[in-house]
């Protein structure tokens, strides 16, 4: 296991696409084992992850799914950690994802 100081650099590193607030699918179950889907905007995506912008904060560690373009046929979900939470001056919540 990477320490926080080597995570942030490997993260630093991959390069990050401008998702332009794409809309995305993720569902969690939170601590007392109830389910939520929601659609949250994406704000940047990368190798490693990608930064959600959400109304409310999931809790880090928390495992969730996402999917782009959950309609399409060929649409995958993927397995992911939340690995941060930010609550922004906007009101809303940065939520980063590492994909697992």
């Amino acid at each position: 296991m990477s320490s926080p100081a080597e995570n942030n650099i490997e993260r630093r590193q991959n390069f990050r696409i401008d998702m332009e607030e794409e809309i995305v699918d993720i569902l969690w179950r939170d601590n007392e084992g109830q389910a939520h889907k929601v659609k949250s905007i994406c704000v940047d995506f990368s190798k490693g992850g990608l930064r959600l912008e959400h109304d409310f904060a999931i809790l880090p560690n928390t495992e969730v799914s996402f999917c782009f373009h959950s309609t399409h046929p060929e649409s995958k979900e993927v397995k992911a950690k939340v690995v941060r939470c930010v609550h922004l001056t906007n009101g809303k919540f940065s939520i980063g994802l590492q994909m697992m």
